[in-house]
């Protein structure tokens, strides 16, 4: 079967490991130059963990994983605990999961992409009518197109619809500043918290990253402006000097920038015609659920076991969306206790709740 798929983040490397694996003909493009990096330290949990288990490069991402444990150190405005919270026991209840950085997991998903993949950078779709035609000027007629390209797909758009149909809203969103200097040699997550904001510095003890957060309405806004998204985050944090939030503030200007709102993608089906989409295209579970590089990577796995088992595609796509299904209803699920935890409208009740949790 001749497959193309649609981006190069976790979703699509793992989709071309799997399917090129079992014999399929795949061409993988991506937009930008390479994989598509950014964001902060993830977790592969559960499932998950058998898979990349099955894909040979569990022992690499053990080796790659982030050094502590996740915790949760929860702080007032000069900076003093009042509460802490560790997910993988007291949340998710999975110690095995494997915390490790992005940009380093996608690394080693990208030499799992077995070399007969033709990958194809700086190549996006332009439009999905006639054949798929690619920016470079090629037309493809594949047996199967995989939308593996994120919340804002470009495949979603052109098959199933505009992003509206399917977007969640859940009233938050999310800036992210690489290696923020304000954080400089921190170790595990320390949020700062008022009544509906965030402030969090993920490090290792070598690099850090901040997150700012906030409940808001829908906003309108380019999500390719950089400048207007640097202004919402400094307008929602304007009147706010405690602990470290001025100086994460100073450092919006970084390139290394990122915001977007906190969505889930909810769809009756994942598959139309000879498209398919995995990962956050079809079924983001948002931040807070924690499950979004998990449910990418068992989805690339179980895409290509259930076209392995039914020689029929229209079958072996109804399987697929039988057997994620319950996956993904139950991370979707996991999102409001994340959010109640880490963006509370009541930050003393939460930091009680947390105590007693651990007492």
């Amino acid at each position: 079967m001749k497959v193309l798929i649609c981006g190069a983040g976790i979703a699509g490397l793992a989709s071309a490991h799997w399917l090129a694996r079992a014999g399929h003909e795949v061409t993988l493009v991506e937009n930008w130059s390479g994989p598509r990096r950014g964001g902060v330290a993830i977790d592969v949990r559960g499932a998950a963990l058998e898979v990349v288990r099955e894909m040979g490069v569990v022992d690499e991402i053990i080796r790659g994983r982030v050094p502590t444990e996740d915790v949760y150190h929860f702080l007032d405005r000069s900076g003093r605990e009042q509460a802490c919270f560790t997910p993988a026991t007291q949340f998710y209840d999975s110690p095995g999961d494997i915390e490790i950085s992005r940009d380093r997991l996608l690394d080693i998903l990208e030499r799992a992409v077995p070399s007969q993949v033709d990958v194809r950078y700086d190549t996006t779709i332009v439009r999905v009518e006639g054949g798929v035609h690619l920016s470079d000027g090629t037309t493809h007629e594949p047996d199967l197109l995989v939308g593996a390209d994120g919340t804002h797909s470009t495949v979603r758009k052109a098959v199933f619809g505009p992003e509206q149909r399917f977007a969640h809203h859940l009233g938050l969103y999310v800036a992210i500043v690489k290696h923020c200097a304000a954080g400089a040699g921190l170790s595990g997550s320390h949020v700062y918290n008022t009544p509906g904001r965030m402030v969090m510095l993920r490090g290792d003890g070598t690099d850090c990253s901040a997150l700012l957060g906030f409940r808001a309405a829908p906003l309108t806004y380019d999500f390719r402006d950089l400048t207007a998204q640097r202004r919402l985050v400094r307008e929602a944090f304007a009147d706010e000097s405690g602990w470290l939030v001025p100086e994460v503030l100073a450092e919006l200007g970084t390139p290394d920038f990122y915001f977007d709102s906190v969505a889930q993608i909810r769809m009756p089906t994942w598959s139309h015609d000879h498209t398919v989409l995995v990962g956050d295209a079809g079924y983001c579970a948002s931040f807070f659920s924690g499950m979004g590089t998990s449910l990418a990577l068992i989805g690339a796995a179980t895409l290509a076991r259930s076209l392995s088992a039914h020689a029929d595609l229209p079958t072996a796509l109804r399987a697929y969306d039988s057997a994620m299904r319950p996956v993904v209803t139950s991370a979707h699920t996991l999102a409001d206790g994340g959010a109640d935890i880490l963006f509370p409208t009541d930050v003393e009740a939460r930091n009680a709740q947390l105590r007693a949790a651990v007492s």
